[in-house]
């Protein structure tokens, strides 16, 4: 089964939301959701302080449903959007 890595794109409210909140409410949903080994996260700079979190994880791509992954992490408290920003099919 083929393996990917999905980066998910997390938009906060504002640039005074807290971003460590967002960032381990969203690797806890990417554990639940079946994500394979270690997750990375980063800080990805927008503007005027706004910053988005990137989270990626490695999945295997099968029957995963990764657009209602990014919906549940949209729900995560001071959280504006989150979507699929990026997939990279993993090799080896």
């Amino acid at each position: 089964m083929a393996r990917a890595v999905i980066t998910f794109k997390i938009m906060p409210e504002s640039p005074h939301s807290n971003l460590e909140y967002i960032k381990r409410k969203a690797q806890e949903i990417v554990k639940e959701e079946g994500a394979l080994g270690e997750t990375q996260v980063k800080e990805e700079p927008i503007a005027f302080g706004l910053k988005a979190v990137l989270v990626l994880a490695m999945y295997n791509v099968g029957d995963q449903d990764f657009d209602k992954i990014a919906a549940r992490m949209q729900e995560i408290k001071e959280v504006q959007s989150a979507e699929v920003a990026k997939m990279d099919l993993a090799l080896g």
